[in-house]
């Protein structure tokens, strides 16, 4: 009996490791998921920026400010997925 509860011990404690774990991950793939969205709506806007055609053409420094902001976005979407 004293056995089997001393098993019982060493599992509750294995599945409260377990599911600390499990609650680190999912907090991480939020977080994840968050910036991997606020990248996505980067990219689009700088996107609609560069390719819109109703509205006049970008300076070709202002191009550039948006080419690099929307790589800054990439490299930091790229960063997220590898997490």
């Amino acid at each position: 009996m004293t056995q089997t509860l001393h098993q019982l011990a060493s599992q509750a404690e294995q599945l409260h490791a377990a599911l600390k774990d499990a609650a680190d991950a999912m907090q991480q793939y939020e977080y994840n998921l968050t910036g991997i969205q606020r990248c996505a709506d980067d990219i689009a806007r700088c996107m609609r920026m560069v390719g819109n055609d109703r509205t006049a053409a970008l300076s070709a420094r202002d191009t550039r400010k948006v080419m690099d902001e929307m790589q800054r976005a990439v490299d930091e979407l790229m960063e997220l997925l590898n997490t």
